[in-house]
């Protein structure tokens, strides 16, 4: 083509030459003749106008404009219409072809033009003004693109356009009045865009307008009453989020007789005062959509009043009452939504006459009455029926095997009882049965396996027993099959394939037995299997790890023997697995290693004992690993050897966790471990690991998230390492080794997401470390069984542990008064809350060179180990609701405050082995929550508060040993269960258990004595103690002074006593005598000597 148009413009340069005349005239001819579309100048411009539009369309994937080329018609291109006669371009459609690029304004030339569409690609940039000169422009649709910026004004001129259709591009701005001024329009479609501002009240002015829809941009005001003038109008369509109007729906709306749909969904904030009743005007009206507009009141009557209506949504909003009767009165009704709301009452049997309903959606936080009523079995084009999460009770109606168009059927999350009801069979076009998350009992009918379209069976969380039927998934189009969480027995089919469609099995949390079946091993299209926590055993099928579309298999918990198949067909997808708590033994296969997608891989709790690490980059292809857990097993060797080969697998830009714990591995920790960039996650501990702890781990507190090092054998000092750049650490356990030194004081550095802190039964020799007061993120802290000493005073001020559950100086030589007054800031330990939703830290954003990752929370799966109840117990996941204070066995003095009482989410309370002294304080009744109570070996007096027996019925251990307690012990809930022991040494206490029993209790409680007669009446107990007192030492006294022979033998007897016992102390003391008898004889005879 270009080279016809070169060769017209040298001819034209010569054309006075008089003698070349002829030529030309003879040659334009020729060109004529050969492209007739040259015949105008006009054609040549269309021709240079498409072929710019070619040119601005960077990227045509489908090779849709590679006809468009010189060697034919510009008409017989693909995408464009030319005039029959006239050949000029009429209509150009490049819709759905996934073109990148922009619109090119040399559309401008096609001046014929009256349709361009061009919707469904990727097209970006402006949209040109240059259209504006397509005056014979009667369709314009840019729909489905990337258009930006504002819609150009100078298009008011297109004033023969009808059809302007700008949906989901990226176009700013308020909503164009440009629009207003094109008078012909019949259908405006701007929704899914970023317009903003009001509906302009101009936009009531179109006659003809039948279709409007501004749904989906950003649009705000009130809906101006305006919109009632288009009385044309067919469809209207002005809601979804983020569109929020202000006020109702005007009045007016009720004037658009002719409106057959009209969606607000989304978009208001009605109550049902404030519904038009003006709808019930639109009598042609035949669908509408007021859903998710936070509508409060009964469900409005005014809806029933429209007679032609065939979809009615009105879910998502906050109507309560009850579905009345009147509900059930339209006769072509084929859609009905009232799901989502608080409605409640039973549901009305006129449901049943809506025979024409083909779906109805009833449930969602909906709260009904009773069952589903018999009557639905008269819906027999129902195709959809959803009533999950709304309270249904009682049993399934027979009637619903009636429904014998229905595809889906959704009843989850209800308390539906009994059987499931033979009839359901019956339900031949059922594709998707939900009944999960009830009650129901009995086994699972066989019928079920008679549906012949049945795809998804959902009956998980509830009661069922027996087997699994044989017959289940026999029609070979079964794809998923949810039975987790019921009762079921006996063995897995021995074909599980299900005509090799299946892909998702969930059978966990049953009572299964016997082995895996072969037959999953050829199930093709098999993505994830759950089988754990049932009880089957022998072999894992050899051929299950080698499915092509295998992503998860959770086999946990189970009694599976044997070992990992040898080698494994390419399982290039698998993702998770988790194999752990079975008796799997052997070697770890190396075939693990080189599976690509491989994220997660538990083999914790089995019996293995070797790991093939004979592992190089080329070998090895896991790039998504997160997760190694291969604690507890039996795995053995030199820790430096396994790390040094992991090297290759540790992946990079994710957080890496690395579970070793509770094996035999020995030797020192290696430095190869600090090249692991990208280790979140750490532990080590519980084998048989010495040396130090390396520097440089301490040093990885920038990246590594936890580490646990506790019950090895590692000797020397806590490196003082911890970086702030910053210090990410959220758990560090060190607890159970022979760490000497003081405590880093840089843990101060590590204040923004530090969780647990536990160095217990070590040797560590220091201060309370005061400086970790002020980690408010701190919820562990563990320093029992070391040599730290002093006071701890330093908490008794600006102590911001709010989030603190666990505090253990226990085994110490801490001195002084319990320090802390002020336990308002002690959230952790005051409200009773359950912290197992908490969400786990963010990591905050950083520069850290790039290097900055999302920081995983840990904390809900540490294990602490504690003294509790008197036995040294390890808790598993102990942050999620468990607290405990334990101060015992150091030297602590003072009174108990009562402002102890204030912990109410206290479990446990360990202040024994001190030196407390003062009463037991009565708030401590207000503990509530308490179940360990520890106050033994210290000097506490008074009784023991009634208190404690009242409040404290939680109480499953105490002991008040060795104390002074005195009184009666309280006789009521927890306290008549506890033994002896837990009140000896207190000699002065009594009533049960105690052997001594309280005087006078049968005279129960004596009323305290009045004011007037305090001093006037007569202590009887205290006067009849006085002269039984008096008696008894008379009786006992009276002979040794008034009798002297009772007196010689008295002494007589007890010096014999005193010989036989104590010979030597008797020999002293007689000596003794002797000397004073003889000095005394002397001093009489001289006193005699003087008086003579």
């Amino acid at each position: 083509m270009c080279f016809f148009i070169t060769s017209l413009n040298q001819i034209m340069e010569v054309k006075r030459n008089t003698k070349m005349q002829l030529l030309l005239s003879l040659l334009i001819m020729c060109l004529l003749h050969v492209h007739p579309t040259l015949s105008g100048g006009y054609l040549l411009s269309e021709y240079r106008a498409l072929l710019s539009i070619k040119s601005s369309i960077t990227d045509d994937p489908q090779s849709a404009l590679s006809t468009w080329n010189t060697s034919t018609s510009h008409c017989t291109w693909s995408g464009i219409t030319c005039h029959p006669s006239r050949r000029r371009v009429t209509i150009l459609d490049l819709s759905d072809l996934r073109l990148s690029g922009t619109l090119s304004p040399d559309l401008a030339h096609l001046r014929f033009l009256s349709n361009l569409c061009v919707a469904s690609n990727q097209l970006s940039g402006a949209i040109p003004a240059e259209l504006s000169s397509l005056s014979a422009l009667r369709v314009l649709n840019l729909s489905d693109n990337r258009f930006n910026g504002r819609f150009p004004s100078q298009l008011s001129l297109l004033k023969n356009l009808q059809v302007l259709d700008l949906y989901d591009n990226d176009l700013t701005g308020d909503l164009p009045l440009a629009v207003t001024q094109m008078p012909n329009l019949r259908h405006l479609h701007l929704g899914r865009n970023f317009f903003s501002g009001g509906i302009p009240s101009q936009f009531g002015q179109w006659k003809f307008l039948e279709y409007l829809d501004v749904s989906n941009n950003e649009l705000g005001g009130p809906i101006p009453q305006e919109i009632g003038n288009l009385t044309n109008l067919r469809e209207l369509y002005i809601g979804q989020y983020p569109n929020m109007y202000e006020g109702g729906i005007p009045p007016e709306i009720g004037n658009l007789s002719e409106l057959v749909r009209f969606e607000a969904n989304g978009c208001l904030n009605l109550s049902s005062e404030s519904f038009p009743s003006q709808l019930s005007l639109l009598k042609n009206l035949q669908a509408l959509d007021l859903s998710h507009n936070r509508m409060t009141g009964d469900l409005p009557l005014a809806v029933t009043q429209m007679p032609n209506l065939r979809h009615l949504n009105l879910g998502g909003n906050y109507f309560s009452g009850r579905i009345t009767p009147q509900f059930g009165q339209w006769k072509f009704l084929e859609y009905l939504d009232v799901s989502n709301n608080e409605l409640g009452g039973p549901i009305p049997q006129e449901i049943g006459n809506l025979t024409n309903l083909r779906e109805l959606y009833i449930g969602n936080l909906n709260k009904y009455e009773g069952s589903i009523p018999s009557e639905i079995g008269n819906l027999s084009e129902l195709v959809i029926f959803e009533a999950s999460d709304c309270n249904l009770s009682g049993e399934i109606p027979p009637e619903i095997g009636n429904l014998v168009s229905l595809k889906s059927l959704d009843l989850w999350y209800n308390v539906f009882t009994g059987e499931i009801p033979p009839e359901i069979g019956n339900l031949v076009s059922l594709k998707s049965l939900d009944l999960s998350y009830n009650v129901f009992t009995g086994e699972i009918p066989e019928s079920i396996g008679d549906m012949p379209e049945l795809e998804e069976l959902r009956l998980w969380e509830n009661n069922f027993t027996g087997i699994i039927p044989q017959r289940l998934g026999k029609n070979g189009k079964l794809q998923l099959l949810y039975l987790s969480s019921n009762k079921l027995t006996g063995t897995l089919p021995p074909d599980m394939c299900f005509g090799n469609r299946l892909e998702l099995l969930y059978t966990d949390g049953n009572l299964l037995s016997g082995p895996i079946p072969d037959s999953l091993g050829r199930c093709e299209s098999l993505s994830v299997i759950r089988m754990e926590h049932n009880f089957l055993n022998g072999s894992m099928p050899r051929d299950l790890f080698g499915l092509p579309n295998l992503t998860h298999v959770l086999l946990r918990n189970n009694r599976l023997t044997g070992k990992f198949p040898i080698s494994s067909r390419n399982v290039s997808q698998l993702r998770t697995l988790d194999i752990s708590d079975n008796k799997i033994h052997g070697e770890l296969p190396s075939w693990i290693w080189r599976l690509p997608d491989l994220q997660i891989l538990n083999l914790s709790h089995n019996c293995l004992e070797t790991l093939d690490v004979n592992l190089n980059s080329s070998q090895t292809s896991v790039s998504r690993l997160r997760i190694i857990d291969l604690h507890s097993n039996q795995l053995q060797g030199q820790l430096s050897t396994l790390t040094l080969n992991f090297q290759n697998i540790i992946p990079r830009g994710q957080p890496f966790s690395f579970f070793i714990s509770r094996n035999k591995f020995d030797g020192t920790i290696p430095m190869s471990l600090c090249n692991a960039t990208y280790l979140g996650a750490l532990d080590l501990s519980h084998n048989h690991l010495t040396g130090t702890i390396p520097q440089c781990l301490i040093e990885m507190s920038t990246r590594l998230s936890m580490m646990d090092l506790g019950g090895n054998n590692l000797t020397g000092v806590i490196p003082d390492s911890f970086s702030d750049y910053p210090c990410y650490l959220q758990i560090l356990v060190l607890n159970g080794n022979q760490l000497e030194g003081e405590l880093p004081k840089s843990l101060a550095k590590c204040n923004k997401y530090l969780k647990v802190l536990d160095v217990g039964n070590n040797r560590i020799q220091d201060t309370f470390p005061c400086y970790l007061k002020s980690i408010d993120t701190l919820r562990v802290l563990i320093l029992r069984a070391n040599q730290f000493y002093g006071s701890i005073n330093c908490l008794d001020a600006n102590t911001t542990w709010s989030n603190l559950q666990i505090l253990d100086l226990a085994s110490n030589h801490f001195v002084g008064k319990f320090p802390i007054r002020d336990f308002s800031s002690w959230k952790g330990m005051i409200v009773t809350k359950n912290n197992a939703g908490q969400p786990g830290l963010r990591h905050s954003e950083s520069s850290n060179n790039g290097k900055a990752l999302p920081l995983p929370d840990y904390s809900s799966e540490i294990r602490v180990n504690l003294t509790l109840k008197g036995q040294e117990l390890e808790l598993v996941k102990v942050l999620t609701i468990y607290t405990s204070l334990d101060l015992s066995c150091n030297s602590f003095d003072g009174h108990i405050p009562a402002e102890i009482g204030e912990f109410k989410a206290l479990y446990a309370l360990n202040l024994s082995h001190n030196a407390f002294t003062g009463k037991i304080p009565q708030a401590l009744g207000n503990v509530t929550a308490l179940e360990s109570l520890d106050l033994s070996s210290n000097k506490l007096i008074g009784e023991i508060p009634q208190q404690l027996a009242d409040g404290l019925i939680f109480l499953s251990t105490l002991n008040l040993s060795f104390n002074q307690l005195v009184g009666k012990i309280p006789q009521n809930n927890q306290f008549t269960t506890f033994t002896e022991s837990s009140f000896e040494g207190n000699i002065q206490l009594c009533d049960f258990p105690m052997k001594e029993k309280c005087i006078h209790e049968e005279l129960g409680p004596s009323p305290p004595p009045s004011k007037e007669s305090h001093w006037n009446s007569i202590d009887w107990d205290f006067l009849s103690v006085e002269l039984g007192f008096v008696f008894g030492f008379g009786i006992f006294i009276g002979p040794l002074i008034f009798w002297k022979r009772w007196r010689k033998r008295y002494y007589k007897h007890v010096d014999d006593i005193v010989f036989k016992m104590f010979p030597r102390t008797y020999i002293r003391i007689e000596n003794h005598r002797r000397r004073a008898y003889t000095n005394q004889g002397r001093q009489a005879r001289r006193n005699q000597g003087g008086r003579d």
